[in-house]
């Protein structure tokens, strides 16, 4: 069998799997959140989590951005990075030096772990879930190649995620906010014990600026577990916007000495830059390395990221994705636009939902705008049906000027309507956003058939 048809292969054995990102539970009970198959996976493997080699970073906004920060700050390093959700592959999320693994690679390690997998289903654990599965992955790859550093990001929540079996270098929490509340908790203190959860024992903290009660969490948290807290607010950043004929970026100046670009764009990503740089410096402290802040700052420079509010000329008209998918994330986008002296008024939506995401509380911002809006639903199983989305919103009286039933049409139609000095936006959802920019790369995508 050659590498493409056994990685097709594989791939259709790994989403049969129960997948909480999606939803799916095919004819299987849920197996509920705990670490026992987790560290059972782990011993099996004799230990992949054990070293000594880990940055961890929770949070519920930014923890994706931060965690690319630091990976490609750090690449003067062996680095191996393991982030969700995926883009357009799944590869994309066990990632050294910043690049995708091979098929060959993902192929050999699931070949390793697929056998362990299928026993389990006889074993009182059950068998493991999709991101048990692609945690062991990125760990045993990261361990068998010989990573210098290993930046995990944390998938859900932090007390009972599966990356939380690793001992980490550093720790970071980027800011807290309502996410996942129907497994998490109501309340931000209730959130933010799951996220402090990552916190282990003499192991330094980056905190980003948080609320009241998240941060009174986590210094409670790191008083019990012997931790000290390290606040980004000493860092010194300035930032300038730039747009040149088709390219928009941060021009930020650190430490007023070191200059460079930044991909990502908006204030948040500024506090994301602050935060990565701070871990950084953690990070070369506890292994005793002087930082090299020119080599790090211009590494840093190649970040760029899917549906991160990218803005971009595509066909002579300007193009705006993000995954912004609730209220603060909206207003973030907007007021990022604003910056770049974007005219809300001459944007086209493009909008998509997901279960479990209020499409109300996300398109609030842009009720005064009178933007003309598109519906559409992204292909995975838990995307919003545009019936049901339709009957949820129209209390909001937008300018609804097509409801489609995929990515594709929702482009199309698009650009059939666009005038000449009108701006296509994206948002509501990260798939959205990911198939959005599939049509305008011609990236050919991953097809999956769930469960």
């Amino acid at each position: 069998m050659n590498v493409e048809t056994l990685y097709n292969v594989n791939l259709k054995k790994l989403m049969s799997l129960v997948n909480f990102e999606y939803d799916k539970f095919p004819n299987k009970r849920q197996p509920g959140f705990h670490l026992d198959r987790v560290n059972y996976l782990m011993k099996t493997f004799n230990y992949p989590n054990k070293l000594k080699n880990f940055i961890h970073i929770a949070g519920s906004k930014g923890k994706g951005s931060t965690a690319n920060l630091v990976s490609n700050g750090l690449s003067e390093h062996k680095v191996g990075l393991f982030t969700s959700p995926h883009m357009h592959s799944i590869r994309e999320r066990i990632k050294i030096n910043n690049k995708p693994i091979s098929k060959k690679t993902f192929n050999k390690y699931f070949d390793l772990i697929w056998p362990v997998a299928i026993k389990m289903r006889t074993e009182k654990f059950n068998e493991p879930t999709f991101f048990e599965f692609i945690t062991l992955m990125a760990l045993l790859v990261f361990r068998n190649e010989k990573v210098d550093v290993s930046v995990i990001e944390v998938g859900l929540g932090g007390r009972l995620d599966s990356t939380n079996v690793i001992d980490p270098l550093v720790t970071v929490i980027t800011p807290i906010s309502l996410d996942h509340t129907n497994i998490l908790g109501r309340r931000i203190k209730d959130i933010a014990k799951e996220k402090a959860g990552i916190i282990k024992p003499n192991v330094p903290v980056i905190i980003s600026p948080q609320t009241k009660s998240a941060l009174f969490i986590i210094k409670s948290f790191a008083i019990q577990q012997n931790s000290y807290l390290v606040s980004t607010n000493n860092v010194s950043i300035k930032s300038r916007n730039v747009t040149r004929e088709d390219k928009v970026y941060q021009s930020i100046t650190f430490n007023k000495k070191y200059k460079f670009n930044l991909n990502l764009l908006g204030q948040h990503q500024i506090d994301n830059l602050k935060t990565a740089i701070k871990t950084i410096e953690t990070y070369k402290k506890t292994i005793k390395e002087i930082p090299n802040w020119s080599l790090i700052t211009q590494n840093i420079t190649k970040t760029t990221m899917v549906g991160r509010c990218e803005i971009f000329k595509s066909k002579n008209n300007f193009m705006v994705i993000d995954g912004a998918q609730n209220n603060k994330s909206s207003k973030a986008l907007l007021k990022t636009l604003r910056e770049f002296k974007i005219d809300l008024s001459k944007i086209i939506w493009i909008f998509g939902s997901t279960q479990g995401h209020n499409a109300i509380e996300t398109l609030k911002p842009i009720i005064k705008i009178n933007s003309r809006i598109i519906l559409t639903k992204s292909r995975i199983p838990k995307a919003k049906k545009t019936s049901l989305l339709f009957n949820e919103i129209k209390k909001l009286k937008l300018d609804i000027i097509k409801i489609t039933e995929n990515s594709k049409i929702a482009y199309d139609y698009a650009r059939k309507t666009i005038r000449k000095d009108e701006v296509i936006g994206v948002f509501g959802s990260l798939y959205v956003a990911a198939e959005i920019m599939e049509l305008v790369n011609n990236i050919e995508p991953e097809l999956y058939k769930y469960g």
